[in-house]
Parts: structure tokens; C-alpha cells; sequence
């Protein structure tokens, strides 16, 4: 299944849904003093980190990683929506970095490669003091400086509906950037309190990047940053550049940034190269990827356990698998009708398809806050939607349908026919679609449907919310309750594909995002969880752990659930 990072600030599929690690340089720095998010539960099946750790000085200088992605960006700019599709995030990843970074229990740390502070120094008003590594630079050798980051959050911030951002969540609520004694070191006061406020300084997880900072010219130009980056890369300030992108042959190129300050990268060169998601598996086998995301495909697993010289790797997950409903139009705009497709979905069998063929344990997504596992989860959705034909049918008939002699429901004298989109040459998305077919006929429904290029599936059918169903997976953060918000509201929000929303949310999130104590804040979550189940625009599948086929060898990268990649220490054991 495709992922589309979850953005806070601007995604997997905010920071709001993509798919790796963002982040680079050494260790050390001060822990957050107020995160709702951080410490996964230690009640987790899967570790949070299963990568391979090795010390940067027992990684061999020198060496070429081959990776796999779905496709080349439609917009190298990772907080533009369009931009925010998992390839991007994972070509970019290396590229990127900000003040802090992700731990490997979910907290935050400050990257001392970008910022030698980071601190919450008053919560009423909520002021945050950023002291940034003069050091740092952009790929031309131009000082990164507070300049950058306040036009990126005035961009990102909602104010300028010309902006094509995923998402204004923490940007919104700053009041104002000011300059300390010097270019690098600032103040972010907020005009409304927001708990995951370190989400826009650049943490991220091994499952999901996005730009902390763009340079300013391209921040405060709305032309440049809708559109200046459709193209080519956003200019590195992380430890590695984008030096070559072959459209033809679907390649992209990195190579070590000659501009970066900090320890420098052992890896000699990263190879991306698009492979389509049926021949992932194959291509590893035959030793032309160094790693690849297995996800929850039993033939991609069988094959990546049959390789001698690799090993698989499971971690915990922040992705999730669903159905997204389009409740703007047609049946789907009755929210009876929304809740009886849910009711006719054996979301457990579907979840034990997929994640007891891995080896995983097998539980269904029953939140679209938190992931099992993860501090705050509980279970808002069996009440709701838990699988009962007999209740889907009973709902079918309150909308105002009736059951032909056929078997199927009709109203007005027309079917109940819906039509799934879904992205061609992916068989994980081919199975669930039959499973949901199937379900959906036991009870009256017809579902048919419409297989298009897996190229154009975001940006010609999803992003545009031309559909009545369909499924990719969200990929979050370790900030699950600010970017969660873009998905569900306002119905025109950037992520918020379904073209519905319940107007009480906005004053919900409002409360969540500024509640600091974590306690309060997960009541608060799970109150918006339950509110969003009751008009059921979204159908949450399965939770989908990180499961990774990793060449023998390959240290300080792979299957993680929160953790940053460093890609400076990413590389082989000497």
C-alpha cells in the first residue's frame, strides 16, 4: 500500500503522512521539559528501534547504499502538499536537518549540529528560545540564520491562502519570530499555547521528513515555494546533497554535502532509484538493494527471509492502513451510510491478512490519534464500526434503502454502487480492495473498482479527492495529536481528502494543542478521537509495524519506529 505522509506543520501521506528519517550529526542535548508524546508504552510488542547500532567510529569509511522508492517527487518541496508523498521525504531525508531530533522512545533531543539550545522558557505566554550552530549552512555556503525559520513558519502558517502548504497546525499559533543579540539566535513567542511546538524545528522519525527550514528568499516568495521546487531539490542543509537526478532512467543521486560542518558522512554515495512495488522484493533478492520497506506483503517477507547474506528487522509503527471516504458527494455524504460500509468491514481478518503472514502481532487500528503501543491508544472504534453485518444492514435502511429481490440495497430506484480507487501494481492495495468487496456484498453493496497509474495516484486522485473509496497508509510522527488535526479539519485542510469535517473539532484541537500536561492532553485526544468516529469519514485498517529486509552489515539503519536517522553514521561495519 502507498503512504502519504502526516504533517504538523505544512505529512506520510504533517509535520503531517511520508516515510523516513530527518536528521543528521552527532548525539547529546537537553531533553524536552514538556512533550504530551514522549515514552512509548512499555506495554509495546515490537521494539522501537531494531536497526543495527553501531559507533560512528566502527562504520567503514566509504561505500554506496542502494535504496528503493515509489516514484520521483511532484514537488521536491516536502512542506508543499504536493510534496508530501513518502518518496520525497525519503530522497530529502539526508538532506534535511533542524534543532532538534527524534529519540528512541518518541521524546525529542537537540541536534547540536543545528542549534546549541532549545528551550521552553515561559509557558503563559508560551515562548520558545532557539540559539542556533553558526556553523550551519545552506549547499552555497550562505549562513543559516533566524530569517529562515521565520519565513518558513509565516509561509506555514495559514495566513496567506496562496500558500499550498499541508498543513498549519503549531505555525498558526506563533504570534511572532524575533532576533536575539545575533542572526542566530531567536525568540517564538505563541498567541495560543501548542504542546508539540518542537515539530517545526525540524524533529522527525525514521518513517517520516519534512523541511524544518527552507531559505528564506524561497519562504517568503509564494511563486517559489509552490512551484520553484517541482523540478529540482531544495537546497541541503543536511550532510548530504541531491547531485543527480535521472528522470529517465528514475534515478536520483546523492552524494556528500562539500558545505556540511559536522562530523562527515561515511557513506560515499546513496543510491534512490524507483522500483515498482511488485518487483521490490525481486530486487533485493538479487542484491541491487541494500534495504527495502517490506511492509505487510507475505512474498516480499518469504523472499527478504530467503536471502543469506540479510536479516529482517520489525519495529514498532506509526503507519496505518484505512479507507478514505468521500463524503462530499453522493451516498457517502449520509453518515448512515458511511457507518454502514464501516459495520460491513471484517477489519480484523483483514489486519490478520496482513500482519500475521510477517510474523507480527495482529491487532486492528482502533484510533486515529495514537498507535497501539503508544501512550494515549485506546479503543474508540469498536463501538462505532466493529464488523456486524446486521447492524450495517439496520443502518442501510435508516438512510432510506430498501433490499431488492437481488440482495442489494437501492434507493430511488437506484444501486448502491460505490467505486474504490486504487493505485495500479500494488497487490497489498489489490487484496484489500477484494477483501472490502467481498464484505460489502454480503450485505447489499456493490463496489466496483477503478485501478489507475500508480504515478498518478496521488496527485491526479487522491490529493484532488477524486474518489468515493480508497486506501494508502498514513505515516506520522511522534507529535500524533498537532498532526493528526490537517487530516480531519477544516474540510478544506490540506490533508483533509474526504471533504467533511464536524465544525466542534477546531475548538477540540484548539484545547488539545494547548494543553502542556500530558495526562490532560491525552483525555483531550481521545475526546476528538470519539468525535471523529461519530461521523466516520475515514475507516482505520490495520497498524503497520516496520519491517525491513537489511543487507548484512548495514549499521544505523533500518526498522525504526521514532527514532532520527543519522546519516552520518549510516554505512557499513569496518
Amino acid at each position: 500500500m502507498k503512504h502519504i505522509n502526516k504533517m504538523v506543520g505544512a505529512g506520510v501521506l504533517a509535520l503531517a503522512l511520508t516515510v523516513t528519517g530527518c536528521s543528521a550529526g552527532g548525539g547529546g542535548g537537553n531533553k524536552a521539559t514538556v512533550d504530551s508524546s514522549k515514552g512509548a508504552s512499555d506495554t509495546a510488542a515490537l521494539p522501537t528501534t531494531a536497526w543495527t547500532v553501531a559507533d560512528y567510529a566502527d562504520v567503514k569509511d566509504g561505500g554506496t547504499l542502494t535504496l528503493a522508492i515509489d516514484q520521483l517527487p511532484d514537488n521536491w518541496n516536502t512542506l508543499q502538499v504536493d510534496g508530501n508523498v513518502t518518496a520525497g521525504a525519503e530522497i530529502m531525508d539526508p538532506t534535511l536537518g533542524g534543532p532538534v531530533r527524534t529519540t528512541i522512545d518518541g521524546g525529542w533531543e537537540v541536534n547540536p549540529d543545528y542549534a546549541t539550545e532549545v528551550k521552553l522558557t515561559s509557558e503563559d505566554p508560551q515562548v520558545v528560545d532557539v540559539k542556533l550552530n553558526p556553523k550551519a549552512v545552506w549547499e552555497d555556503g550562505t549562513p543559516i540564520t533566524y530569517k529562515d525559520y521565520a519565513a518558513t513558519f509565516k509561509a506555514n502558517d495559514g495566513s496567506n491562502a496562496d500558500y499550498q502548504i499541508v498543513g498549519d497546525n503549531v505555525f498558526k499559533d506563533i504570534e511572532s519570530v524575533t532576533k536575539g543579540d545575533t542572526d542566530f539566535d531567536f525568540k517564538i513567542t505563541f498567541k495560543n499555547k501548542n504542546a508539540d511546538w518542537s515539530s517545526i524545528l525540524g524533529s522527525s522519525t525514521a518513517s517520516r521528513a519534512t523541511a524544518a527550514v527552507l531559505p528564506e528568499a524561497v519562504a517568503a516568495d509564494v511563486t517559489a515555494f509552490n512551484e520553484g521546487y517541482k523540478s529540482k531539490p531544495l537546497p541541503s542543509s543536511g550532510p548530504f546533497k541531491v547531485s543527480n537526478v535521472d528522470t529517465a532512467g528514475q534515478v536520483v543521486t546523492l552524494t556528500p554535502n562539500d558545505k556540511w560542518w559536522g562530523e562527515k558522512p561515511k557513506l560515499e554515495k546513496i543510491i534512490m532509484k524507483v522500483v515498482s512495488r511488485d518487483g521490490l522484493a525481486q530486487a533485493y533478492a538479487n542484491k541491487e538493494l541494500d534495504a527495502f520497506r517490506i511492509g505487510t506483503n507475505k512474498n516480499n517477507y518469504d523472499t527478504a527471509k530467503k536471502r543469506t547474506d540479510g536479516t529482517v528487522q520489525q519495529s514498532g509503527g506509526l503507519t496505518w492502513n484505512h479507507v478514505t471516504l468521500n463524503g462530499s458527494k453522493g451516498p457517502l455524504a449520509d453518515v448512515k451510510v458511511r457507518q454502514a460500509v464501516a459495520r460491513a468491514i471484517d477489519r480484523d481478518t483483514i489486519s490478520a491478512s496482513r500482519l500475521s503472514p510477517i510474523g507480527a502481532p495482529v491487532s486492528s487500528q482502533n484510533s486515529y490519534i495514537y498507535m497501539p503501543g503508544q501512550k494515549g491508544y485506546a479503543d474508540n472504534a469498536t463501538s462505532v464500526i466493529g464488523y456486524d453485518t446486521a447492524k450495517s444492514e439496520e443502518l442501510l435502511k435508516e438512510a432510506g434503502y430498501t433490499k431488492a429481490a437481488d440482495g442489494t440495497y437501492e434507493k430511488d430506484g437506484a444501486k448502491l454502487e460505490l467505486t474504490y480507487t486504487l493505485d495500479a501494481n500494488n497487490p497489498v492495495s489489490e487484496q484489500i480492495f477484494k477483501q472490502i468487496q467481498a464484505n460489502l456484498k454480503v450485505v447489499g453493496i456493490t463496489l466496483k473498482n477503478e485501478t489507475v497509474p500508480e504515478d498518478k495516484f496521488f496527485s491526479d486522485y487522491v490529493l484532488k479527492s477524486n474518489f468515493d473509496m480508497t486506501g494508502f497508509a498514513w505515516s506520522g510522527t511522534p507529535y500524533p495529536v498537532a498532526s493528526t488535526e490537517s487530516i480531519f479539519y477544516p474540510a478544506d485542510a490540506g490533508q483533509n481528502f474526504t471533504g467533511i469535517t464536524d465544525d466542534k473539532l477546531g475548538d477540540l484541537w484548539a484545547a488539545a494543542n494547548a494543553e502542556l500536561d500530558p495526562e490532560k492532553r491525552i483525555a483531550l485526544a481521545n475526546e476528538i478521537d470519539k468525535a471523529i468516529f461519530a461521523y466516520t469519514p475515514v475507516i482505520p485498517l490495520t497498524p503497520t509495524p516496520n519491517t525491513f529486509g537489511v543487507t548484512n552489515g548495514l549499521v544505523n539503519y533500518g526498522a525504526a519506529q521514532f527514532q532520527s536517522v543519522d546519516w552520518t553514521a549510516v554505512g557499513f561495519k569496518s
